[in-house]
């Protein structure tokens, strides 16, 4: 009997958890009468169940229920919110008294009646019991059972766990004897026998990590149900769409991921989605969108969460920041928009208005981003203000085996993550300054400051004596803000297989786990995030500290400095230009680029800003640039590529003015010249720029299918208003007739119309000829820009 109950608890479990968005996807389509046997059938087999197995309560539930159901299945009732509310909440009844009976504990009864009251509190007639208990299940049930009858069996996920372990000690020992015989003198029938081996090894290996593999689709299956309850407590509307459930991923990185996974969510419709009202006030259709998608990348998973809705407030994260005293204004004013938005994973910072039961208390994205790190994962922020937010999850296959680096500290080896180490330099090296801070280290690497540990002062060892070079770590730490780590060398980079290290070696919070690696002498696996908490390590360096003293060495050498990007033209020059000048760089659509009255600019929020450079017409799609401020007047400076931040002194070096230009300064050897501010802005025109009308495109062949099918579309994508035959009203000067037969020419000279005349041949007919080949797309747009027919 206690192997039938333990089999009737586990397939109500699994069952349970894959029907929550059934439920939740009949609700949104009543009329979908398969999901509707499928739920009903659930109960009709639970109540069947508990009959012989002594659970009546399970049976009083599951039969409350399954009345419910059958009235609805007969047409007698229908499937409004609060009847799906309750059928939800006996499900949920039903999952704790299985999870209970599972740990052999017991549950108080007295909600049931609540439960089974809410349930029939608005119930209709009903027709007689004997027609509303129809034999009809029966053959569902049993074709799903014979279904089931497939040659499987359950087995417990210690003995998967078992297997794994053994299979890994194969692949250890494996590795030991390859190392062996590579020492010893070649046997061309040995090294056979020893591939064969391999070769099986390797086979069995791939087997049973299936057997640990579960479907994406179980991660997802509580989505539906929680969005659907979330956003009836927040009044709002949600459109959820789930893909690449398919794809599968091992078990237990699925049990890691899931609460990640659930928190984004939440935040998604609790910060990202709008009410229906702001929406509608924001020109977005008052449903909001939400999308999960998975997909297999390699040997990663790759997990997006993408919403419809307000994305990231960086300005209000910055204020958060200073105000809690994790930000200082100068550090602020340097920081990128995508170091504004990684404050987001700062412990205590929320954008939230006020605290409420789904969040506001600044505790959450800290956390996802050290439990997707801690599993060798990596998570990565979208944002588009006003549109929406994407967030990506990439994380590992499996747990067990994972890509490493070995390093060497006090005389000993560790391992850890290769997905946590940024890169690797020597203390020797030119980019990288190491400096005492306040009685920490500080490591400036391409004038980056990172705050910098030694693995032997975390860990308590001696520092020991070496000739070369130590090697320097930029490590990803799980506060999200890099650090730098000192070891005695990095050996080697090896596939490490991963298993758990004692109790008493995890409690010191520096590892990770254990591993064997090839020579099979037992390994530590270092935490990056617990050796950052382990050296105090703050969240944020503050700039006035590494500040004062670069201040104090350029005073020492009397020369003053500032800072200034270092950049790329479009042209190729690399130049400087002060920072304090630069409000914002940022990627803009090539497309927003246009010239009016020869004055070159960009409509950002809706409003012209001028372009210093004049350059107006890009070849790619996006192009990068600078946003620069004096206090009144605004500029949009395009640019090749940003290089990166640093010291220049105040007066350049060789002070030569011309144009825009104020002579050159020497930065790290290289010869670069320096931007003039007072010549840049007094360059911009002091009036407004106001748009200047191209004039619309009159397609005087209306009727004709290549006009319309062809011609008025390659116009539209070129940005020109299109209009299909010639107008009844008044033509303005600018507009422009393109025609191919007919004398509409001469009818649009008199109109007074700039004319373009098409022909379908690629031959002109004469000299006189001075229409367009109508596929001659170059000569067309020039033909627009104000070349008449």
């Amino acid at each position: 009997m206690d192997e039938l109950l333990q089999e009737f608890i586990s397939e109500t479990q699994e069952t349970l958890e894959a029907l929550a968005g059934e439920v939740v996807a009949w609700e949104a389509n009543p009329g979908d009468s398969q999901r509707l046997d499928a739920i009903f059938r659930f109960f009709h087999t639970v109540k069947g169940s508990c009959g012989f197995l002594n659970l009546p309560r399970f049976e009083k539930l599951s039969h409350a229920a399954e009345d419910v159901l059958s009235e609805i299945r007969a047409g007698n009732r229908k499937p409004d919110p609060a009847t799906v509310s309750a059928v939800l909440a006996i499900m949920d009844r039903i999952g704790e008294l299985a999870e209970a009976v599972a740990r052999g504990a017991a549950l108080p009864n007295e909600n049931d009646e609540y439960l089974i009251g809410a349930l029939t509190q608005v119930e209709a007639p009903a027709a007689p019991a004997a027609e509303a208990e129809p034999e009809e299940p029966a053959a569902p049930v049993a074709a799903v059972r014979q279904g089931q009858a497939l040659r499987t069996i359950r087995l417990p996920l210690s003995l998967i766990d078992q297997l794994m372990n053994g299979v890994s000690d194969m692949v250890l020992a494996r590795n030991e004897l390859s190392r062996k015989l590579r020492d010893r003198s070649a046997d061309p029938e040995l090294d056979s026998a020893f591939e064969r081996l391999s070769t099986c090894v390797a086979d069995m290996r791939d087997v049973i990590s299936k057997t640990r593999m579960q479907r994406v689709e179980r991660l997802f299956a509580a989505m539906p149900r929680m969005v659907r309850d979330l956003s009836r407590d927040l009044d709002k509307r949600i459109e959820l769409s789930l893909e690449g459930g398919d794809v599968e991923m091992d078990r237990e990185m699925v049990e890691m991921v899931v609460d990640p996974l659930t928190h984004i969510v939440r935040n998604s419709i609790d910060h990202g989605i709008e009410t229906p009202e702001r929406r509608r006030a924001a020109g977005k259709p008052e449903a909001g969108r939400l999308r999960l998608e998975a997909r297999q990348s390699g040997n990663q998973i790759v997990i997006e969460i993408s919403d419809d809705g307000a994305g990231i407030n960086t300005a209000r994260l910055v204020e958060k920041a200073i105000a809690a005293g994790r930000l200082t204004p100068d550090a602020a004013a340097r920081m990128t928009e995508q170091d504004k938005l990684d404050l987001i994973f700062q412990p205590g910072l929320t954008t939230a208005a006020k605290v409420t039961a789904v969040s506001g208390r600044g505790v959450g994205m800290d956390v996802v981003r050290a439990n997707i790190e801690r599993i060798g994962g990596v998570i990565a922020l979208d944002n588009h203000p006003g549109q929406g937010l994407r967030i990506t999850l990439r994380v590992p296959l499996t747990l067990t085996i994972i890509p490493g680096l070995i390093v060497r500290a006090g005389g000993l080896h560790f391992a850890i993550p290769r997905a946590a180490v940024v890169e690797i330099l020597h203390d020797n090296n030119e980019m990288m300054q190491i400096a005492d801070v306040g009685g920490a280290k500080i490591a400036t690497i391409r004038s980056i400051r990172h705050s910098m540990i030694d693995l032997e002062d975390v860990l308590g060892m001696d520092k020991p004596q070496q000739v070369g070079p130590r090697a320097v770590m930029v490590v990803r730490s799980a506060t999200g803000v890099p650090f730098a780590m000192g070891v005695s060398a990095v050996e080697n980079h090896e596939e490490l297989v991963i298993r758990p290290a004692s109790p008493l070696v995890m409690a010191s919070g520096v590892y990770a786990g254990m591993t064997l690696p090839d020579n099979g002498k037992p390994m530590l696996l270092l935490d990056a995030a617990g050796l950052a908490n382990a050296a105090r390590l703050p969240n944020l360096i503050d700039d006035r500290a590494h500040g004062a003293v670069a201040d104090a060495a350029a005073q020492e050498a009397g020369v003053e400095m500032v800072a200034a990007l270092r950049f790329e033209e479009l042209s190729g020059e690399r130049r400087l230009l002060r920072l304090s000048l630069i409000e914002r760089v940022e990627d803009i659509e090539a497309s927003l680029f246009g010239r009016s009255g020869g004055q070159a600019f960009v409509r950002l929020d809706e409003r012209l800003v001028p372009v210093v450079n004049g350059r107006h017409a890009f070849a790619e799609d996006k192009v990068c640039a600078l946003r620069l401020r004096d206090g009144s007047l605004e500029a949009c400076y395009p640019v090749a590529a940003v290089l990166d931040i640093v010291q220049m002194p105040l007066v350049p070096d060789m002070v030569a003015m011309h144009g825009m230009l104020s002579g050159v300064a020497v930065v790290d050897g290289e010869h670069l010249e320096v931007i003039n501010p007072f010549a840049l802005f007094a360059a911009l025109p002091q009036e407004p720029i106001a748009p200047h009308s191209r004039g619309r495109c009159l397609l005087a062949d209306a009727e004709d299918g290549w006009t319309r099918e062809i011609l008025a579309p390659l116009l539209r994508q070129a940005g020109h208003e299109v209009v299909l035959g010639l107008p009844g009203d008044a033509v303005d000067a600018q507009d422009i007739v393109l025609y191919s037969a007919g004398d509409v020419g001469q009818v649009a000279e008199i109109m007074g119309c700039r004319v373009v005349h098409l022909r379908a041949t690629p031959r002109a007919t004469g000299p006189m000829d001075a229409s367009i080949y109508r596929y001659d797309q170059d000569a067309l747009m020039a033909a627009l820009s104000g070349a008449r027919g």
